[in-house]
């Protein structure tokens, strides 16, 4: 099983301390942070890769299969040069280091899309965003025991 913090903490933590800015989940509920800031929105949860494998030692059984998840990363600032700059610099983030110390949480970099406009327009105004999609793969496992036979006897 994949936790939501697994993925969330490391993926938080690196970002926040690689671009010195806040990292929020998308369209939650609180106030909204000072600018700039990301915003991180899981566009798809876990997509399976792959098949299935089962394996079996004693009386536990594992099921192991591989999961990507699609990430939307987008920068929301004032001014268009802001969320330019940073939106490319957590592209570089995930590019380079991110990408290994990701891994070291075992959570595989598949793939860093191409970073877009994505400007809202407000009530007299824009909130000026950029934004990046962010391939992700982690392995997920699932444990449980299982009965054993342990003597057939035939007729």
């Amino acid at each position: 099983m994949i936790k939501y913090d697994d993925i969330w903490i490391p993926l938080h933590k690196g970002l926040s301390t690689y671009t010195g800015i806040q990292v929020i989940q998308a369209e939650g509920i609180g106030k909204q942070p000072a600018y700039p800031f990301f915003s991180i929105k899981k566009t798809t949860i876990a997509q399976g890769v792959g098949q299935p494998v089962q394996k079996i030692s004693g009386t536990t059984a594992r099921i192991e299969q591989d999961f990507e998840s699609v990430l939307s990363i987008t920068c929301n600032a004032s001014v268009i040069e802001d969320a330019e700059d940073y939106t490319q610099k957590a592209r570089a983030y995930f590019l380079g280091r991110g990408h290994i110390e990701l891994s070291d949480e075992n959570i595989t970099v598949v793939d860093v899309l191409n970073a877009t406009n994505r400007d809202v327009f407000l009530t007299v105004d824009y909130e000026r965003r950029c934004g990046f999609d962010l391939r992700l793969r982690v392995r997920g496992q699932e444990s449980f025991e299982t009965d054993v036979i342990e003597k057939i006897t035939i007729n």
